[in-house]
């Protein structure tokens, strides 16, 4: 058995990031931009009010109450006509660009909102309210580099700089086959002794949350031909994932299956806890990961070296791995202590710091606990009692929740 870091550092120095294709920036949305993308011109271009109010001079209202004469309206998107000279003050909506001679803005809210002539009740400091000129961007600046995911705010900065297509690295695809007899899938009829296929619609969910595309091949038989020929059929995909067969029962035949395509097996078990048996191997040019067939093992296996690996493949640089904090740990926690051990949790913010609050069951076939667990609490090997109220790390796999 290999550590966990050492099997993350084997998966993602297999990875290369894929192809580059362009997509409009509105279908850009969970993709990993694969081009720096710079800002075209100031943004604002100019000095702009950050308040509804009246542009003035602050040398003007530094005795205020003071009354300026009003002498134009400047709603946004319009240039001021005239220039604020002493004793006078512009009417000015939100973003609309400061007209010469104005070097503050008096908020609404300190004014009476006079229309001819406005009474200023407080003296402002020179430049209160003023958003200056490329505060936001200047023109040239790299605003979006390439490696960076692309979120609802990215989105927003695309739009900003008018850049209609932009380049992202292709979505993975990702081929997900379960092994054995034991199975049915989910329309079949329940039978006494049999499994249903729940790894495979988990698998494929999470391949979907991290941004790939999934490809479901189905149910292979227990048997080397049938497994060999369920690979082969899966290396037209980027990244195959098998559940289940990865043991060392009479009944387990990927390794052989991967032995006769000539596999080159990277590593064959991890010491942790759900998921040791986790195997990685390359077949014919594609990177091959064989989970448990326990969902629990299967999901966190998942989590820890798939969703990493495909971050990359779409060209994403940093943040690969889940990160890992510190969590007062709500309740105890008891570990056999002979491998890492990665425990469900549910981690809350509570009173100003993170709170991991345990899963009822930790089975690795209790599918269940997975079930709002947004966080694994680590026990580390010789650890076998975590008391309630110690600090944990804490891998994060999910949003925090309140």
């Amino acid at each position: 058995m290999i550590p966990v870091e050492e099997a993350q550092e084997r998966v993602l120095a297999e990875v290369q990031p894929l192809g580059i294709e362009q997509v409009a920036f509105t279908d850009a949305l969970g993709r990993v931009l694969r081009e720096d993308v710079h800002a075209r011109v100031d943004v604002p271009q100019g000095d702009n009010t950050a308040m509804d109010g009246y542009a003035v001079r602050a040398d003007d209202i530094a005795k205020a109450p003071v009354s300026l004469r009003v002498i134009e309206n400047l709603p946004a998107g319009t240039v001021a006509t005239k220039r604020v000279e002493a004793g006078t003050a512009i009417r000015i909506m939100t973003g609309a660009l400061m007209p010469e001679g104005a070097d503050t803005v008096a908020h609404v809210e300190i004014t009476d909102a006079g229309d001819d002539i406005v009474k200023i009740l407080e003296p402002l400091r020179r430049g209160t309210n003023i958003r200056r000129r490329g505060e936001d961007m200047h023109a040239g600046d790299v605003v979006l580099a390439g490696g960076t995911p692309i979120h609802s705010a990215e989105v927003g900065v695309l739009a900003g700089v008018q850049q209609p297509v932009v380049r992202v690295g292709r979505r993975p695809v990702v081929a997900i086959l379960s092994t054995g007899d034991e199975i049915i899938d989910v329309g079949d009829a329940m039978a006494h002794g049999k499994v249903v296929n729940s790894n495979s619609y988990s698998l494929a969910a999470l391949v979907r949350e991290t941004g790939a595309i999934p490809r479901m091949i189905g149910i292979v038989a227990d048997t080397k031909e049938a497994t060999i020929a369920a690979i082969e059929s899966a290396l037209e995909s980027d990244f195959v994932i098998s559940s289940g067969g990865v043991s060392v029962g009479a009944y387990d035949f990927v390794k052989d299956a991967l032995d006769a395509l000539g596999a080159e097996t990277k590593f064959w078990q991890v010491a942790m806890k759900p998921g040791k048996p986790v195997v990685l191997s390359r077949v014919r040019g594609r990177l091959y990961f064989g989970l448990p067939g326990n969902p629990v093992s299967c999901m966190v296996s998942f989590l820890l070296f798939i969703a990493p690996a495909i971050r990359k493949a779409m060209g994403q640089r940093s943040n690969l791995l889940p990160p890992i904090v510190q969590t007062r740990i709500g309740a105890s926690l008891k570990s056999r202590g002979d491998r890492r051990n990665y425990m469900r949790v549910r981690v809350v913010a509570r009173d100003g710091e993170l709170v991991s609050l345990p899963m009822t069951s930790q089975g690795s076939g209790v599918s269940t606990s997975m079930v709002q667990a947004n966080g694994l609490v680590i026990a580390e090997t010789g650890v076998t009692a975590i008391e309630a109220g110690s600090m944990v790390p804490t891998v994060l796999v999910g949003p925090v929740q309140s």
